[in-house]
């Protein structure tokens, strides 16, 4: 594996990760308040979450990247 790999699969992990954390914790505060039923709540949004955002992050890098490129004008070879 090569080293851009690890970083890209290190950053979606890490990306994925924080995501997941926020908006799950944040829209299920919204439904329940600070409650004991929140936080339950929240384990098991982020639990699901957090995979499937991963498995998303990698599956949609490589295009995203690709039109950050192009919309900021950076050569692709200059990234």
């Amino acid at each position: 594996m090569t080293p851009q790999i690890k970083i890209n699969l290190l950053i979606a992990l890490l990306m994925s990760f924080a995501m997941s954390a926020f908006f799950s914790g944040f829209f299920t505060y919204l439904a329940f308040g600070p409650t004991p039923q929140w936080l339950a709540s929240w384990a098991r949004g982020f639990a699901i979450g957090w995979p499937l955002g991963f498995l998303i992050a990698v599956a949609i890098g490589k295009p995203v990247r690709a039109i950050a490129l192009r919309l900021s004008g950076v050569p692709a070879k200059a990234a």
